[in-house]
């Protein structure tokens, strides 16, 4: 069940200009519109399809102000465009240049994941829920998986219990009601992880290879090939990666190395966060 729906998306359409990579790992610049607005992020019309957690630079042309955006999920799509909701992370008010009303309760809702089908309490902005209501499900990043996964709403008791999630007792009196006891016997981390299966490369000394990238997260990756990188090697990364494109590298380190049964290597890579470019070794 839904509740405290949260302020409600301001109509507002807004020349913009957005900056990513599509489906493909192509980069584009497409001028475009908002098609709504909120103190969270926005609701906008593009003619290139994104995925789920890809990243995009927002440029008011307006104003001229820039914003780094990050994709929700499309809420429509078909031959006149596609409709994606985005969040921006440091807030929407002073870029749109709009006041706007008081902000409402969140929404809070149980959500499963359909990999590892861990439930947790999930509080969803106005354009969250705005994706959630046209699809009936959310791509987010899954802490167990690792990796961007689908969920969906559940009755389910919470399963998860972590730093600033609430708990089940902490939901409305109406969403605690009719919960059902997950299979008994069954481990949920048995559950096969949910990937994206996307080239990527890896680039350390000035030699580039490509890898398969088996899942994402904000903070990281995993991939697969037949190279072996060392744990705690400083690399640059690209993903999603196609070739004779203008890729986006960004420093990363290498945090565990592991030989699979079919003799090639799968690696975690966890994003370096920092100003400097000199900070890490490439």
């Amino acid at each position: 069940m839904i509740e405290n729906a949260p302020t409600q998306l301001t109509a507002r359409n807004i020349p913009i200009e957005v900056v990513g990579s599509d489906l493909d790992g192509m980069q584009f610049i497409e001028p475009a519109n908002t098609v709504s607005i909120s103190r969270d992020g926005a609701v906008i019309s593009l003619e290139n399809k994104l995925a789920p957690e890809s990243e995009l630079v927002i440029r008011n042309l307006q104003t001229g102000q820039e914003t780094l955006a990050r994709v929700i999920g499309m809420v429509r799509g078909g031959n006149q465009g596609h409709i994606y909701g985005v969040a921006i992370p440091d807030g929407s008010e002073t870029f749109w240049g709009v006041e706007f009303p008081a902000e409402g309760p969140e929404t809070k809702l149980l959500l499963m994941c359909s990999a590892c089908e861990d439930v947790i309490v999930a509080s969803l902005s106005a354009v969250e829920m705005n994706v959630f209501q046209a699809n009936k499900q959310l791509a987010r990043p899954c802490e167990d998986c690792n990796a961007v996964t689908i969920w969906k709403q559940t009755d389910r008791e919470v399963t998860a219990v972590r730093a600033g999630v609430p708990r089940a007792q902490d939901l409305p009196a109406a969403n605690q009601q009719h919960q059902e006891t997950p299979p008994s016997g069954k481990d949920k981390r048995a559950s096969k992880r949910a990937g994206i299966q996307a080239a990527a490369c890896v680039r350390y000394s000035g030699i580039e290879t490509v890898v398969v990238c088996e899942d994402m997260s904000r903070g990281g990756f995993r991939f697969r090939g037949k190279k072996m990188f060392p744990a705690d090697l400083r690399i640059e990364a690209s993903v999603p990666y196609a070739k004779s494109s203008n890729n986006i590298f960004a420093p990363a380190r290498i945090i565990y190395s592991q030989e699979t049964p079919d003799g090639e290597f799968r690696h975690g890579v966890a994003y370096i966060k920092t100003q400097d470019p000199t900070d890490w070794k490439g």
